[in-house]
């Protein structure tokens, strides 16, 4: 599992796309169903996942628990959503508390972790990956 992480619009797909080719099919969690995660190579918006979970009444650290297996292979990008002011709103607060679990859930299993920021990868955990790359590092 490869996991990015960084800002909204700071390149974490455009990143993503440079390591592992153009042709990388892409599940958008805000737009598609949560279970398409397990069809694409790469899938976007992890927080919007959350949401949906937690909408739903299920708990999204359960889910991913769950399925791990699942998502060894696959390239996981997600939007920073912990920084600024906390939500006055509790299922904002619920939301944004629930995706720093899950990414904490999915660092931990990963063997690659980027944030990405302004264009730039940063290497945050560096280990052995089995998903076929376009190029090497």
């Amino acid at each position: 599992m490869h996991l990015i992480v960084g800002g909204k619009y700071m390149g974490k797909l455009s990143y993503a796309r440079r390591l592992y080719g153009e042709d990388a099919s892409v599940c958008d969690l805000a737009a598609a169903e949560l279970k398409e995660i397990f069809a694409a190579q790469i899938s976007v918006n992890l927080q919007d996942g959350v949401k949906w979970l937690l909408e739903q009444g299920e708990s999204p650290l359960d889910f991913f628990e769950a399925n791990l297996g699942r998502l060894a292979d696959k390239i996981l990008i997600g939007d920073e959503v912990g920084s600024g002011l906390v939500p006055a709103d509790p299922f904002e607060r619920l939301w944004r508390d629930e995706t720093g679990r899950l990414y904490q859930l999915l660092a931990a299993q990963a063997s690659l972790v980027d944030r990405v920021w302004a264009g730039l990868p940063r290497r945050l955990k560096d280990g052995v990956v089995n998903i076929g790359r376009k190029n090497s590092e």
